[in-house]
């Protein structure tokens, strides 16, 4: 009778044919091998039974390691069948995939399309993608679409590569040459217009306003119809070369001014040659304001 018994209830724990429990995690506990093996039911669900294979893959634990586990614990059993194993997997969804791009590229106002995305089954886990993996378009295609590469984060350790093919725009002013503006002039604000265009949102520095164009100097001659850059663009020179500048001498106690002409440009800080009309000789000057400059010479001289 208790053989017949025995085998009642080993017959009664096997899995079905094929069939594996399903563990989310890399540890498999007790508590998740109750449904296969009921004979297990005497142990505490917590009880660790060891590490879950890779997803993928099944691992199968044999009734003699479950005996064992449970003398362990005190409890003794016999006819402990064996039982396979398998991660959880499954697709991300476009749920999941869209929300972890949103956070990922950080821009509010950003129009972001998922056009197709990562399919094969993952375990359950974390998407995390990196804004310096995204690529930028073509200039001359600013709407294409661009794949962007990240991983999926699971037992805190592993991970597995996952992408999306997204395109991603922002409606945003920018600011055009009005008309054509020479190299080395001072911008005014009827040289600058500003248009709203639909284009990628990283493609580098961007101007926010003409404030942060007009009173500039250009870099380089910008013709009309063209896009002002930040990078075209020069903090405008508190000493400019041939402007006429107070220059202060201050030499221990005594002070001297006069005026001298500039022979070089620079900003307040700045080191210049000035030119001294009635000696006829050029010096060093620090600017220390719009038309101003200041000497002081060094012990010794």
């Amino acid at each position: 009778m208790r053989r017949i018994l025995s085998w009642t209830l080993a017959a009664l724990a096997a899995p079905l044919a094929g069939a594996c429990v399903r563990v989310a995690s890399d540890r498999v506990a007790v508590g998740e091998l109750l449904q296969a093996v009921p004979l297990l039911r005497g142990l505490d669900p917590g009880t660790p039974v060891g590490f879950a294979p890779l997803p993928g893959t099944v691992r199968v634990f044999s009734g003699r390691e479950l005996t064992v586990i449970a003398q362990r614990q005190g409890v003794v059993l016999s006819d402990v069948p064996d039982v396979c194993v398998e991660r959880v997997v499954r697709a991300i969804t476009s749920t999941e995939m869209q929300a972890a791009l949103q956070v990922a590229l950080g821009i509010r106002d950003a129009q972001l399309e998922v056009e197709e995305f990562s399919q094969q089954p993952l375990p359950l886990g974390r998407l995390e993608f990196q804004r310096s993996s995204l690529g930028q378009p073509r200039p001359s295609a600013p709407d294409a679409p661009m794949i962007w590469r990240g991983r999926l984060i699971y037992d805190q350790h592993h991970s597995a590569a996952v992408w999306a093919k997204v395109r991603i725009a922002v409606d945003r002013s920018i600011f055009l040459a009005a008309e054509d503006i020479p190299a080395r002039s001072t911008i005014r604000e009827v040289d600058v217009k500003a248009v709203t265009v639909h284009e990628f949102p990283l493609s580098g520095p961007t101007l926010n306003s003409s404030a942060e164009i007009v009173g500039k100097v250009s870099r380089r001659s910008i013709h009309a119809g063209q896009r002002i850059e930040a990078g075209a663009l020069d903090e405008p020179k508190d000493v400019a070369r041939g402007d006429i500048v107070q220059v202060r001498v201050i030499d221990g106690p005594a002070t001297l001014s006069f005026d001298g002409i500039a022979a070089s440009s620079g900003k307040k800080g700045d080191t210049i040659l000035v030119h001294n009309s009635a000696s006829g000789r050029n010096f060093r000057a620090v600017v220390e304001a719009k038309g101003r400059a200041l000497v002081r010479p060094a012990v010794g001289e």
